[in-house]
């Protein structure tokens, strides 16, 4: 069982932060069906529905986080061992960044080699995401350099960017400013958490941030 305090961390945060995306929803919804049918293909009508959207995606963003470190904490997932390239790793999170999250990773270094890690693709795949969505979007100069190396039993992904966030780790969910736009306040939290699951780590380190994840074993 995870440790006690540990379970629910976060459900009270997250109870508060949804209350304004659902109350815009809502409020947008009840717009459209107050407007005459005809309005409702125009342009305000397409507003209103733009603005329904975003708010439901920054809800389904912080609930589904929420939901998968709770799991993660209670062992609620059977992650798997596969034998994964970070060069993979590294791309499909950056896809995803670019077609669900809007940041362009035009003019990035990488320098990923043949190295390999071991674990659930799926998971470190967010985890990787939710590190680069962060170093992204809080640093004034987000052109971001992507760096892996493989230390006795551990491969390392050291990210910079151009100019680091301040502070380069976030202060817990609780701590911050209510009313992130996109949802992604939990995504810190969750990618250290499933790194943690994975026997690796999130750590500061010179100026960025390192992913310390378990080096490949041979037959794996």
């Amino acid at each position: 069982m995870p440790p006690p305090g540990k379970r629910g961390k976060y459900l009270g945060f997250v109870a508060h932060e949804i209350k304004n995306p659902l109350a815009t929803a809502l409020w947008s919804c009840d717009l459209l069906k107050r407007m005459e049918s005809g309005d409702r293909s125009g342009e305000r009508a397409e507003k209103m529905i733009d603005v329904s959207l975003r708010a439901l995606r920054r809800m389904r963003r912080l609930i589904d986080d929420f939901f998968t470190i709770e799991r993660l904490l209670e062992h609620g997932y059977d992650l798997k061992r596969e034998r994964l390239k970070l060069k993979d790793l590294v791309g499909s999170a950056l896809k995803a960044l670019t077609e669900k999250d809007g940041i362009a990773s035009d003019g990035w270094v990488l320098e990923l080699g043949e190295g390999e890690t071991v674990g659930d693709a799926d998971m470190l795949r967010r985890a990787v995401r939710a590190v680069l969505e962060h170093m992204a979007r809080s640093s004034p100069k987000p052109r971001l350099s992507v760096v892996s190396r493989t230390t006795g039993g551990s491969t390392e992904l050291f990210v910079r960017a151009e100019t680091a966030p301040a502070p380069l780790v976030p202060q817990d969910p609780e701590e911050r400013p209510s009313g992130d736009p996109t949802g992604a306040v939990l995504g810190f939290a969750l990618a250290s958490r499933i790194l943690a699951c994975h026997d690796g780590k999130l750590e500061e380190r010179d100026g960025g941030l390192c992913l310390v994840l378990p080096a490949a074993e041979a037959g794996v």
